[in-house]
């Protein structure tokens, strides 16, 4: 978040679970600022009233208007396969959010961990016509 060591934050973690077969689904947490979220219902270990990003934008005043997801597959931590009752060996895909506001500050990192044969990553964009320049150098 780009916050000095030490900067409080509000963790808000979560265990999903299938509504079916009761099957663990996703593992996460989100980190928020404790000035934003401190004293609020953020801290409670309840359900959100609505979409946390919805919550974060009511409570900070700031706008969502960037998100950058990083995703990572590797072998889970003994904690996660436990928590998602992985066998031996099993990958999980785990995505790391950071959202940002208009001017560029931080609302929301994030991270979930999912059972990598649970999930299917769908890309699709416009291809342009024509070669144009990169607006940034690639991070390759």
């Amino acid at each position: 978040m780009d916050l000095p060591v030490g900067t409080e934050v509000v963790v808000r973690r979560r265990h999903l679970y299938d509504r079916e077969t009761g099957r663990p689904e996703e593992i996460g947490a989100s980190y928020i600022l404790t000035e934003v979220a401190g004293g609020t219902y953020l801290e409670e270990p309840k359900v959100v009233p609505k979409a946390l990003f919805l919550c974060l934008e009511e409570l900070s005043g700031k706008r969502y208007t960037t998100a950058r997801d990083h995703w990572f597959s590797r072998l889970p931590t003994a904690e996660e396969a436990a928590a998602l009752e992985l066998p031996t060996g099993a990958p999980v895909m785990q995505v790391i959010h950071v959202a940002r506001a208009e001017d560029g500050s931080v609302l929301e990192v994030s991270e979930s961990v999912w059972p990598a044969d649970r999930i299917v990553v769908i890309d699709e964009y416009e291809v342009e016509p024509e070669p144009a320049e990169p607006d940034a150098p690639s991070e390759i």
